[in-house]
């Protein structure tokens, strides 16, 4: 039975388990990353901030407990076995009741990842507008939920918003030359409205509808991760006004659908799943161990496809195709004879242990 202390900062004891796929230590991470999740949910299932309830809530928690864990903090583990094909750990975790987004956010400033570019052109009434206000309040909206939003100059963006960034070649330029893991794209339109009700003619308002058509793209593979067309009505006593007013509604409806997407990018589940990851590795001492090594990877279940792309003087490259998130990729690494050093993104760099 799980044990409780009365604290601000509470500590659980729970078990984890996990299926031998590759070696006992992958094993061994998978199981504590499961007890951690479950002190987790434990102390905080009941604490979901209104926050939390704009994106799902397992996402966040699994992307935040796979991300240094983010809400318990591993104390001890105190017991550990292996039976048949089953490793089991009991673990004590040291769980914080601080709000999970603020947890989020403090979480993010310390990855700074995801990096995202938001560029939406847009046109009111037929004509561009260079201030795009969906673009404004999605770049915002997603700066409040923690996550790093670049910010291009003005000539850059009007130069930018003209591209194809659902084309993976031109997202792979853009990304980089400003460093964006993620870019949320698409296009803005405002239009007045033929039938506008006598109430709103006799008060002299305008009616106009907006039409937000949203993307986001994994800027490293060009996978388009999330598209969705949005509606939105205003009203104005001007042009300006009313189409200002119903592209702030058709943004605001994207918040949550776009941070939920990215939320899945950073977990690693749902259609972002399944992604290709660039691993870096020095160390090797001959190619001949490399070769051995990548044989290795390549029978490891969890991986789709794994692709040699160099192998030199400063080490080798090798991109993984792989179902899961960056972390739970570094866990597997770890037990295939590499020291993971760095996660950013979808690049890992690690060193080679004989």
């Amino acid at each position: 039975m799980p044990l409780i202390a009365q604290v601000a900062e509470q500590q659980v004891t729970t078990q984890g388990q996990a299926a031998i796929q590759t070696t006992l230590q992958a094993a061994r991470a998978v199981a504590i990353a499961e007890a951690q999740r479950a002190a987790t949910d434990l102390v905080l299932g009941a604490v979901v901030t209104a926050e939390t309830q704009t994106v799902n809530y397992e996402l966040v928690r699994d992307a935040v407990v796979r991300r240094s864990g983010g809400l318990a903090r591993l104390v001890s583990v105190q017991t550990e076995r292996q039976e048949g094909g089953v490793y089991t750990v009991q673990a004590t975790f040291a769980v914080s009741k601080e709000p999970l987004a603020q947890q989020i956010r403090a979480l993010l400033d310390r990855t700074g990842d995801p990096r995202v570019l938001v560029l939406l052109p847009e046109t009111s009434a037929g004509q561009p507008n260079g201030s795009s206000t969906a673009e404004a309040l999605l770049s915002t909206a997603l700066q409040e939920r923690g996550f790093r939003v670049l910010d291009p100059s003005q000539t850059e963006r009007l130069a930018l918003r003209e591209q194809a960034l659902a084309d993976p070649k031109v997202a792979r330029e853009v990304a980089a030359r400003f460093g964006a893991d993620l870019i949320v794209t698409g296009a803005a339109t405002a239009e007045p409205n033929v039938t506008v009700p006598e109430a709103l003619k006799s008060a002299g308002l305008l009616s106009f509808t907006a039409k937000l058509g949203v993307k986001v793209v994994d800027a490293g593979t060009g996978q388009q991760l999330l598209y969705q067309v949005l509606t939105g009505v205003g009203t104005g006593v001007s042009p300006q006004a009313a189409g200002q007013m119903a592209l702030q509604r058709a943004a605001g409806q994207a918040q949550t659908p776009v941070a939920s997407r990215i939320i899945d990018w950073l977990a690693g589940t749902g259609p972002a799943a399944r992604r290709t990851f660039t691993v870096r590795v020095s160390g090797f001492p001959s190619y001949r161990a490399y070769s051995t090594w990548l044989q290795q990877a390549r029978t490891t279940p969890q991986f789709s496809t794994v692709s040699s792309r160099a192998f030199d003087a400063a080490g080798t490259e090798v991109q993984v195709e792989f179902g899961g998130s960056a972390d739970l990729l570094a866990d597997l690494l770890e037990g295939l004879q590499l020291t993971v050093t760095s996660v950013t993104g979808t690049e890992i760099r690690a060193t080679y242990r004989p």
